[in-house]
């Protein structure tokens, strides 16, 4: 995160963003209360959006690369077509996401919640998936190429024609089946 990262109201964004400003990068949104929130096409690269929530948002097409987002709740949001490389999303509440078509490459996503997201064509390459709840997930064509899914919980998820070479999938938990060891990343 930027040092120099300056403290705007949502009040304020709403209105720039109505007078066609797309650039609020490097902002600091930290614990802000934004449910619902319609902003397609932002940029919100590096921000600080650590414990917000912004569940039900529409940021298709959003530029969140390097964000913060530790313990966000983006519960049901649809990020289709957005760019969350690099960004942390540590223990986040991602439950009903649509990320299809998302970029997460590099992405950290440690013990966050997935449950029943949406990840049809996602870029997960490199990303760190350990610990994750994916139960219900749909992974379609998903490239997880290099992605580290240890003891990931993937019960019901659809990882048809998903990219899987290189993949740490050590303790993987999948259909009621006790966690897998050394699972072979050709699932």
């Amino acid at each position: 995160m930027d040092s120099q990262s300056i403290t705007i109201t949502m009040a304020q964004v709403l209105e720039l963003y109505a007078q066609g400003r797309r650039d609020f990068s490097h902002l600091d949104f930290h614990e802000a209360w934004m449910p619902g929130l319609s902003l397609p096409g932002v940029n919100l690269k590096q921000a600080n959006l650590v414990s917000v929530n912004l569940h039900q948002a529409r940021l298709s097409g959003a530029q969140l690369s390097g964000c913060n987002l530790w313990r966000a709740n983006l519960e049901e949001a649809n990020l289709e077509q957005a760019d969350l490389a690099r960004s942390v999303l540590i223990r986040a509440e991602l439950s009903r996401i649509n990320l299809a078509g998302a970029d997460l490459r590099c992405s950290d996503l440690r013990l966050a919640t997935l449950h029943q997201a949406v990840l049809r064509e996602a870029n997960l390459r490199h990303a760190n998936l350990s610990y994750t709840d994916l139960r219900g997930a749909d992974l379609t064509a998903a490239d997880l190429r290099g992605a580290d899914l240890t003891a990931a919980n993937l019960r019901g998820a659809n990882l048809a024609i998903a990219q899987l070479e290189g993949a740490c999938l050590d303790r993987v938990w999948i259909d009621g089946a006790e966690p897998q060891s050394h699972l072979s990343p050709t699932l």
